[in-house]
């Protein structure tokens, strides 16, 4: 694969902190940490373990399932402890120039 096109410019030393639940043989899973690692930013990685699709009912699973209202997918990603959404708004934000703004600090709609 090559590498993502992005559009916005990102200040690592302006960031807030970002979390990431995710599954280890999840390919969306896989685009969204390659995208945060190619634009320089960092994350804390939470592992939702997997076994033929179906999520295992642990600790980080509930922990994102509960914090995310509900939601089953993987990845969710969250700012500063807010729900912020999956790798979907993650591509879609950078490409319409709102990523940076939510990495900052900058209200972002939920």
């Amino acid at each position: 694969m090559g590498k993502l096109d992005t559009t916005t410019s990102f200040s690592p030393e302006k960031q807030r902190e970002v979390e990431l639940f995710g599954s280890l043989f999840c390919p969306y899973t896989k685009q969204a940490t390659r995208f945060l690692e190619e634009k320089g930013i960092s994350y804390i990685y939470k592992e939702v373990p997997m076994v033929f699709g179906w999520k295992l009912p642990l600790k980080n699973y509930l922990e994102m399932k509960r914090r995310s209202n509900g939601l089953k997918t993987v990845p969710q990603i969250f700012i500063s402890g807010d729900y912020y959404g999956d790798e979907e708004r993650l591509f879609a934000d950078d490409r319409d120039g709102r990523l940076d703004a939510a990495l900052r600090g900058e209200p972002f709609p939920g």
